[in-house]
């Protein structure tokens, strides 16, 4: 993994450049990763491992995403986003808002060429059912929506779901080089709870652009 910096704040995005998350940014949501997800309940993890068979969208220009719906889980709520803080690591969602995600503003807006990440509990100590308390029983090929400031609906469509466990989390194969196409990260924790009541492993989202709305 690279070493880890803090990169430039972005700005609100609509019509920026093109950008690809930089490692760096990857590595703050690493960190965040290994770092966040208290817990006040228990839950299990399941996987989807085949590429889904639709085919990918050409990629959309720049746009901040406001809203993700899932409808397969019945998802269907507000974008924060989160960035890094000083230590370059990725801020945490609101723990005061559990029913909100959180789009992870120094990669690219979903649509865009590259992996954009969308963050969100799966529960916490107030909420035993957050908003991607439910994340893991996604399957391929159904869809997620996330809708943007421009007005569109990115519409993505699901690869496959994995647990992994955060002291052996796969930064590259997250966060890495997309080959060209517009994917979407959703992330959660899972896993098991440990002594200290934190989950020990994410639960991971791969899906891909398949068209727009």
């Amino acid at each position: 993994m690279a070493e880890q910096s803090t990169p430039d704040r972005a700005p609100r995005r609509s019509g920026r450049a093109l950008r690809v998350a930089a490692l760096a940014g990857a590595a703050g949501l690493t960190a965040f990763l290994i770092t966040s997800c208290g817990s006040g309940g228990g839950a299990g993890s399941t996987a989807e491992n085949d590429p889904a068979g639709a085919k990918n969208a050409s990629v959309l220009s720049a746009s901040v995403p406001d809203r993700i719906v899932i409808p397969d889980i019945k998802v269907d709520a507000p974008l924060d986003t989160v960035g890094l803080d000083a230590q370059g690591t990725m801020q945490e969602p609101d723990f005061a808002k559990p029913k909100d995600a959180a789009w992870y503003k120094e990669g690219p807006t979903p649509g865009e060429k590259g992996a954009a990440a969308i963050v969100g509990h799966m529960d916490t100590p107030q909420a035993p059912e957050a908003v991607f308390y439910n994340l893991k029983k996604l399957k391929k090929d159904e869809k997620i929506e996330v809708h943007r400031d421009d007005g569109s609906t990115a519409v993505f469509a699901v690869d496959e779901v994995d647990t992994f466990k955060k002291d052996r989390f796969p930064t590259d194969k997250v966060y890495g080089d997309t080959h060209g196409k517009a994917e979407l990260r959703v992330i959660t924790c899972g896993g098991n709870l440990t002594k200290d009541r934190h989950w020990d492993a994410n639960v991971v989202v791969f899906a891909h652009l398949v068209g727009k709305e």
